[in-house]
């Protein structure tokens, strides 16, 4: 399984990256086909979910957890792809919606659930405040 919890195991906090990473490693480490991007996206999502004891995480089913994540990949980062599983290869780095709990988190690539302009004026005050203690 595969996980991110912030910037001590991803900078960006971000599963995909992870996954193309793992992927990518196991490529170099055992040779070209060592490791499928469809793989590394089961071991990022149902796989995760499995190492944790959730069944009803890490997959679409009836019963399931209602999380999903929607990327946009008809755009120029994804022209030529063939299959969902080059998003790893060959995909957009931001999710265009992002539903958990069947709550609308990020729609049209945008965050739902708070003021983004305001917490990045927030962290930047702070940052400055302690760039100014040193």
């Amino acid at each position: 399984g595969l996980g991110v919890d912030g910037s001590a195991s991803n900078d960006a906090g971000n599963l995909v990256s992870e996954a193309r990473q793992a992927m990518l490693l196991q490529r170099v480490a055992q040779g070209a086909d060592a490791m499928s991007a469809r793989e590394a996206l089961e071991i990022a999502t149902r796989g995760g979910a499995d190492v944790l004891g959730r069944p009803e995480c890490g997959r679409i089913a009836v019963g399931a957890r209602a999380d999903i994540a929607v990327w946009d990949v008809s755009g120029i980062a994804s022209a030529g792809s063939w299959d969902p599983a080059a998003l790893l290869l060959a995909g957009p780095t931001t999710v265009r919606d992002l539903i958990v709990e069947g709550r609308e988190v990020v729609r049209d690539g945008h965050i739902q659930t708070l003021d983004l302009r305001a917490l990045i004026a927030r962290q930047t005050a702070l940052a400055q405040q302690l760039m100014a203690q040193l």
